[in-house]
């Protein structure tokens, strides 16, 4: 069994503890970052949102800092082992950004 680095949580137990009562997400969508830039879109339209910002994503860690700025108050970012797992706290979406 591989250790999981005590930053990273697990995806189930991330969305779990954001339902607080609601359904859990049917499907949380596994997109490669890679793929998303060349589209210039995702799932969640995150790309979009941060170029409109001109905040620059062209990797897993600039994603993560994004998502994390103190103003960013509707997206919350967290490392799981499959990369890095994005909420949007508006609607319940969820979506893991991989390599």
């Amino acid at each position: 069994m591989t250790q999981i680095p005590a930053q990273l949580r697990t995806l189930d137990e991330l969305v779990r503890q954001h339902a607080e009562g609601h359904d859990l997400p049917r499907h949380v969508p596994h997109v490669r970052l890679a793929d998303a830039l060349a589209r210039g879109d995702d799932p969640l339209h995150l790309l979009p949102y941060f170029a409109d910002l001109d905040r620059k994503v062209e990797n897993l860690e600039d994603l993560l800092s994004a998502c994390a700025d103190p103003g960013e108050e509707e997206i919350e970012a967290y490392r799981v082992e499959q990369g890095i797992a994005v909420y949007l706290v508006t609607d319940g979406q969820w979506a893991v950004f991989t390599k």
